[in-house]
């Protein structure tokens, strides 16, 4: 399983989410939006 991380920069902060939606929105606004694809430490059966 595995998970992607989205972040991008305002102004002087950098912002994370996992939320596709909350990225989505950034880059409507002109953000360039990176997305880091991570593995998850706890394994879920």
């Amino acid at each position: 399983m595995e998970d992607f991380v989205w972040h991008w920069t305002r102004g002087s902060a950098k912002v994370f989410t996992r939320d596709s939606t909350i990225a989505e929105e950034a880059m409507r606004r002109g953000m360039l939006v990176i997305g880091k694809r991570l593995k998850p430490r706890i394994m879920k059966y």
